[in-house]
């Protein structure tokens, strides 16, 4: 395969695999096998039963789901439970969640109010009386919530995921990219529930239309008040998890930002120093291979914490990678290299490519520049010339 090793670089592992990115050929799929275009007697009768928008249809889609399960079992093809994550599903999941964390932390500036940029924050929405309306409505009311906190108060990342809570109503949970006092997300949630009529049924119970539908709070402690050691893996697990003897929640239970989808781990193809120096971490420091084929490999260790200490440089360019990807640093063009596998070499062509270089950077060699202009007037002058 004429295609180089790649080394992917998460916050709790390295992957290598072969980039076939870098070979051109066809990759035009059969859309005929797309669960969109199955047309078969389950996915018409549960389209019919998900245009009502009513909770009494859940028994009845998940009575279709365990039929339909058992007849694809029958011809070897397994389908996964109703509500549930699928093993691709919860790779995207992890994947948004780990890129967008590493982008908002590596972005951040220390010097700066954490109210006026970047800031990761778990946000729980709620109802405040019994649910009476589908799953579907109730997701449309929380994309326009979403709307909200990207039209007014710049929100840029997120990740979302459905749950049903023991008394059969449907919650969200939330991480976001930005801090928001309280008050707002319930303001803005809350208007939402009062166009569905939920403020109605509070307050004919309550006596107030200010219901207390929304829980924020930060990674630094989980709900029950203890320390978050490991951010990242604790909102992974949070939003990934099964749940068991709870209804199905019907539909999307899950969901991202755009400009989230779009965020990506560190990559480092072969030829390159930084793949070099990958190996040299994984053959020296606590890295253990847990999978191992022929295309593929995986080790499992605190990566971040490896590099971060003993590849100084390798650190600092990780951190670029996700801070170009978050705008806050622009890129600059240099020739385009292709990989020749057979000389494990690259060559350069005329096409151009995005490479990282820091608004720092930037600063310093324009202040250069200047100074060797000053230099070179002075000295062929005789005096100082005002740029």
């Amino acid at each position: 395969m004429n295609a180089p090793a790649t080394f992917i670089v998460k916050n709790n592992g390295l992957t290598q695999f072969y980039d076939v990115s870098y070979l051109s050929f066809s990759r035009n799929g059969d859309t005929s096998s797309l669960k969109q275009n199955a047309k078969t007697p389950y996915s018409e009768a549960i389209k019919k039963l998900t245009k009502q928008n009513s909770l009494n249809v859940v028994d009845k889609i998940e009575f279709k789901h365990q039929l339909h399960q058992m007849i694809m079992a029958k011809k070897g093809k397994q389908i996964k439970d109703l509500g549930t994550l699928s093993e691709s599903q919860v790779k995207k999941c992890r994947k948004a969640i780990e890129c967008m964390m590493s982008t908002v932390i590596f972005s951040r500036d220390k010097k700066v109010d954490y109210k006026t940029q970047q800031y990761l924050a778990f946000v729980t929405l709620t109802l405040p009386a019994k649910q009476f309306h589908s799953d579907k409505e109730l997701r449309k009311a929380q994309t326009r919530y979403i709307e909200n906190l990207q039209k007014t108060y710049n929100v840029k990342h997120y990740v979302w995921r459905a749950e049903a809570q023991k008394n059969g109503n449907i919650h969200f949970h939330l991480i976001i990219d930005r801090w928001i006092d309280w008050t707002v997300h319930r303001k803005l949630w809350n208007k939402q529930l009062d166009k569905l009529g939920y403020i109605d049924k509070y307050q004919d119970f309550h006596g107030d239309r200010n219901p207390n539908t929304v829980d924020v709070h930060s990674l630094k402690k989980d709900k029950k008040g203890r320390k978050i050691r490991n951010a990242g893996k604790y909102l992974v697990k949070y939003m990934t998890k099964r749940q068991f003897g709870k209804r199905a929640i019907i539909g999307k239970i899950w969901g991202c930002a755009n400009a989230t989808k779009k965020l990506d781990y560190p990559r480092y193809a072969e030829g390159e120093t930084y793949f070099y120096k990958i190996i040299e971490l994984i053959n020296k420091y606590d890295f253990k291979k847990v999978v191992c084929d022929e295309f593929f490999a995986h080790w499992v260790g605190k990566s971040f914490d490896v590099i971060s200490k003993h590849t100084r440089n390798l650190w600092r360019d990780i951190k670029e990678w996700f801070q170009l990807r978050n705008g806050n640093i622009q890129p600059r063009t240099v020739m385009q290299k292709e990989y020749d596998r057979l000389t494990r070499q690259y060559t350069y062509s005329t096409e151009q490519k995005e490479v990282i270089i820091s608004s720092k950077q930037k600063n310093q060699k324009t202040s250069i520049e200047k100074q060797l202009s000053m230099s070179f007037l002075q000295n062929s002058t005789g005096g100082f010339v005002r740029l």
